[in-house]
């Protein structure tokens, strides 16, 4: 915009102005005033952001064909998203098992549980901000974006305050997070050796011993158990995983029973039981179940003698050894597994009958002339409905669970393998089914499989020494 004296600018978003004084022609000689120049600015609809210092600078330093900005608008500013900030360490209770620079594998220190006190604050959370308002320098406003809030945090073991900002332990415990959620779940720690004086523990969570078991203790646990030290004579039952750092000495009266997954360094004389796997560095006349593989591979890596079963393999570096001690390999399906998806579909044929049973009655009821329907027979039909429902649900279940296992057991059966990654000696049987083969002489680097109900060994060479 232009007068015979000025360049007026305005930006394009109308956020800032600038003024352009042109240079006077011949004698031509104006006096400028700063109230001349913001007058000017308000008859061309300026209003907002006037730089009252700007334009006293122009005045009193007249400076033709410079540009000056004598007004600017304010941009909005956005409100910022709501957010969490962690006052406490979230790791994972379970890490991936360390690999060795030598090349071993570390599943003792796999274990790192994050702490926290009753009391302590968790999370705080920082809302939502709306943000402020910008204008122009026609005095439109310019509206901010909001800041979004976030959801509460989901989970269990704390509580939150009133206003929802603060989220604190509900108890001492272990926390971790679990995708969206935050779990706390209350941990049993012993910080020295678990003895007589300490006694037996029965806990509903996790439990920690800094030190040694004492031979004729027993620990329950619904969650984990990690041993620092070593287990003696004990019995160790665990709903999660049961971690030894130091090894059993079992003097045949030790038995360790896990959901999941059983870590030892050496197990000697000891009977474990595991869900899941079961690894060691050796294991000495020691009787072991486990639902999936027995591994044996870390430094000194060798089984000799008693009884061990791995339903989807057996990994080892030594299996027996040269005084000929009878060691037993197992692997796929077991006894126990027959029996368990027997006893399945038995009670899968049960409940086929009882709903019939269930339909013979509900036809009897629905042929019923409506005359002779009463609410006592109306109360025995719904009774049979409920009934029907509950035992449909139980029989779908049951039935994809019988499936389940039928199709793991003839995995394990024709997959399964027992791998000796370094020797053999006399004295090994090794069975999968009814099938097995009894090792004759000592042989280094061989695989144990099932073929045409034959127990097979491949691979590797005689050893001579």
């Amino acid at each position: 915009m232009e007068r015979d004296w000025v360049y007026l600018n305005i930006d394009e978003r109308h956020m800032w102005v600038s003024l352009t004084l042109k240079q006077p022609e011949g004698e031509e000689n104006i006096v400028f005033t700063s109230e001349f120049i913001e007058s000017y600015l308000k008859d061309n609809g300026i209003k907002a952001g006037i730089d009252k210092e700007a334009i006293a600078a122009l005045v009193e330093y007249v400076e033709y064909g410079r540009e000056v900005i004598v007004a600017k608008g304010k941009a909005a500013v956005d409100g910022q998203n709501g957010f969490y900030q962690y006052m406490v360490s979230l790791e994972d209770a379970k890490n991936k098992p360390k690999i060795n620079k030598d090349g071993s594998v570390d599943y003792y220190n796999s274990l790192k549980l994050a702490m926290v006190k009753e009391g302590e604050l968790i999370a705080l959370y920082v809302p939502a901000t709306n943000g402020e308002y910008g204008y122009t320098v026609f005095s439109e406003i310019i509206p901010p974006v909001k800041g979004k809030d976030l959801r509460p945090i989901k989970g269990k073991g704390f509580v939150v305050s009133e206003d929802g900002r603060e989220y604190r332990a509900a108890f001492d415990g272990r926390i971790y997070k679990q995708q969206d959620s935050i779990i706390v779940e209350k941990i049993y720690i012993v910080n020295h050796d678990l003895d007589i004086s300490e006694g037996n523990i029965s806990f509903n969570g996790d439990v920690e011993i800094r030190g040694d078991v004492r031979s004729g203790l027993k620990i329950e646990a619904g969650g984990d158990i990690f041993v620092h030290g070593h287990v003696g004579a004990c019995l160790l039952s665990a709903g999660g995983n049961i971690t030894i750092k130091k090894g059993i000495q079992g003097r045949e009266r030790c038995r360790i029973i896990s959901k999941k997954d059983v870590v030892a360094s050496f197990v000697e004389r000891c009977e474990i039981h595991a869900e899941g796997n079961v690894y060691a560095d050796y294991l000495l006349d020691t009787v072991v179940s486990a639902g999936q593989k027995v591994t044996v591979t870390t430094k000194r890596g060798c089984i000799v003698g008693g009884e061990i079963y791995g339903k989807q393999g057996i990994i080892a570096k030594e299996a027996g050894n040269s005084t000929n001690v009878t060691t037993k390999l197992s692997i796929g399906i077991n006894p126990e597994d027959v029996r368990r998806v027997n006893e399945m579909k038995r009670r899968l044929k049960k409940l086929e009958k009882d709903i019939e049973l269930l339909d013979k009655n509900m036809k009897i009821y629905e042929k019923m002339d409506g005359s002779k329907r009463t609410k006592e027979t109306e109360a025995l039909r719904m009774k049979i409905v409920r009934a029907k429902v509950t035992l449909n649900t139980e029989y779908t279940k049951l039935k994809n669970e019988v499936l389940y296992y039928d199709s793991e057991n003839e995995r394990a059966r024709l997959e399964a393998v027992v791998h000796i990654s370094c020797t053999v000696y006399p004295g090994v049987l090794v069975c999968i089914g009814n099938s097995m083969n009894n090792v004759k002489y000592a042989y280094r680097d061989v695989e144990f499989k099932l073929v045409n109900q034959d127990v097979i060994m491949k691979g590797g060479h005689e050893d001579d020494d």
